[in-house]
């Protein structure tokens, strides 16, 4: 029995791997001539060596095999180290845990993919990093996607209606798939990853940044990191977005963005799948240069994405207006100079005709007031520096409150607060000599501003949410500040969702009576005599509005038209 046992005992000890030696667990790392240095080593030197290995790593011990079996548990198989050969596996071990992750893994378009996002790189990349994994023919490990090797078909699903649009080797632009493809919130941002893994980067660009994060044993050397050169990379620009109550309902929203541009300006506001609107500014500098690109509309509550594109280039910014009821009496403070001759009082981030201009530096506060408040609203304005208070003020408010900060100040580091009644808030101000501002041009784009132009766009977003009776009401009150067609066309379509087909053709025939060639009226009766069954005048408008606009929805509808 004993000897039995004893055999069992020296089988079960054969059987049971011994442990990896140190060069096999940190192999995603470790040099071949560091390796073969440890090999010659006698067993005594070799713990010197390893510490002398770890002061050359921008990570610790700890955390390298922290990495290592968080990759060998979500993409390795039972061999130690196995997940260390997969992309995800590197990149992680690269880079550690990203950001954020997006997950799309059901979608009519794409294949199943993940995008990591890194807010930046340090000593490696100063923007924010989008590295995009998809499943190749929707089975196996995630590969990291390269926009120049891949391209945007390799995300595209077989049986997907677009796999045909884009060629296999194109160099597209984001503005380019999106003229093709329409997709929901989560599938948008894979267009964004899928042109370039960094706002700016462009080309041979990516695959340089992808074979630096594939490698951990680059990407985790002290001696060996190295910054991608500063003509690779631009900074994603930043939006600043002031929030105030609209005139009209819901919230007017201004926006500015500082960039350089040369030629074009666009600007896009998705809800979901649907654009909302989408403006165009032709520019005629003869070189790039520093502008800053103001815009104002009005919007409900809910989630949006704002798009530009600036000379090719596209920029994607969230946007979340939450509903009166959820928001806090204040918003948020802004800093600025305040001009009293603005030329218009409907131009975005001018309030009573005076022109706010964001500035570090500025002489003015601005503060939103997000609810409304019974009579008027009282804000106390106090400056303190450390625990005193130099100088105090009090003032009414409505939507917007504004404050001079006082001059001659000595320098230094102030707090600003503004307190009501049942909120507050402050910020930072640093007083002392001004840092001269960089020169740029001011282009405000002041289109859609009139007051029958706004209404009617609230009245499309309520229509757009199945709302009737709120469509009808902004829309009746755009044709009281002025009919426009744009409303008359807006009506149609309100007429068209509560059954009234008769009285929207009426319409629509009026509008193309003055403007034969007016898109949305072709589209909107075309999209009538489909549901009134009469096929062949519904192609016949269908196709005149593509002769005037191009549209993947108007082609698709006229596609989708039974046979004639």
């Amino acid at each position: 029995m004993g000897r039995t046992l004893l055999l069992l005992l020296v089988c079960v000890a054969g059987l049971t791997a011994a442990p990896p030696a140190w060069p096999d667990t940190v192999a995603p790392i470790i040099t071949p001539a560091e390796k073969k240095t440890w090999q010659t080593l006698k067993p005594e030197d070799r713990p010197g060596f390893e510490r002398d290995f770890w002061a050359t790593r921008s990570i610790t011990p700890e955390e390298y095999y922290r990495r290592l079996a968080y990759v060998d548990v979500h993409w390795g198989t039972d061999k130690p180290g196995s997940g260390a050969n997969t992309d995800p596996g590197r990149v992680y071990l690269a880079l550690g845990p990203p950001t954020k992750i997006t997950r799309v893994s059901s979608s009519r378009i794409f294949v199943p993919v993940e995008i990591w996002y890194y807010d930046n790189v340090p000593d490696f990349l100063n923007t924010e990093l989008r590295l995009l994994f998809y499943l190749k023919g929707s089975l196996g490990l995630p590969k990291l996607y390269s926009p120049t090797v891949d391209t945007i078909r390799a995300l595209l699903l077989p049986q997907a209606g677009a796999v045909h649009m884009f060629g296999p080797n194109d160099s597209l632009t984001e503005s380019d798939i999106r003229k093709n493809l329409k997709t929901g919130p989560a599938e948008d941002e894979v267009i964004t990853a899928a042109v370039g893994v960094a706002t700016g980067i462009k080309y041979s660009g990516n695959d340089e940044i992808l074979g630096q994060v594939l490698s951990p044993q680059r990407m985790l050397s002290k001696s060996l990191r190295t910054r991608v050169t500063a003509r690779l990379v631009a900074s994603q620009p930043k939006l600043d977005t002031l929030v105030t109550p609209s005139p009209w309902g819901g919230r007017q929203i201004d926006l500015r963005l500082e960039t350089a541009a040369q030629k074009q300006f666009d600007i896009e506001v998705q809800s979901g799948v649907t654009t909302l609107c989408r403006d165009q500014l032709q520019l005629r500098f003869p070189d790039s240069k520093p502008v800053e690109y103001t815009y104002r509309l009005d919007l409900l509550p809910g989630a949006y994405r704002v798009i530009f594109t600036v000379d090719g280039v596209t920029f994607g910014y969230p946007l979340h207006i939450p509903a009166v009821a959820d928001s806090p009496e204040l918003g948020s403070l802004f800093r600025v100079d305040l001009d009293s001759d603005s030329g218009s009082s409907r131009a975005p981030f001018t309030f009573d005709g005076r022109r706010a201009h964001l500035n570090p530096s500025g002489q003015s506060v601005i503060l939103p007031i997000n609810r409304p408040c019974q009579g008027n609203c009282r804000v106390t304005w106090m400056l303190r520096q450390g625990a005193a208070v130099v100088w105090r003020a009090s003032a009414e408010a409505t939507t917007f409150a504004t404050v001079d900060l006082p001059r001659n100040l000595p320098p230094g580091l102030y707090r600003l607060e503004a307190i009501t009644s049942a909120d507050s808030r402050a910020m930072d101000l640093q007083f002392g000599p001004a840092s001269p501002e960089p020169k740029s041009t001011l282009i405000s784009f002041n289109a859609n501003l009139a007051p029958a132009q706004r209404l009617r766009f609230l009245g499309h977003q309520w229509l757009l949410r199945g709302n009737l009776p709120e469509a009808r009401r902004a829309l009746e009150a755009s044709l009281r500040e002025g009919p426009t067609t744009e409303t008359q066309v807006e009506f149609a379509r309100l007429e068209v969702a509560a059954g009234s087909l008769d009285a929207a053709r009426e319409r629509l025939r009026a509008v193309l009576g003055r403007n034969p060639d007016h898109f949305e009226a072709l589209a909107v009766y075309g999209s009538i005599e489909a549901q009134l069954q009469d096929y062949a005048v519904a192609a016949e408008y269908y196709r005149k509005a593509l002769a005037v606009q191009d549209s993947p929805a108007l082609r698709a509808a006229l596609a989708q038209l039974p046979a004639r």
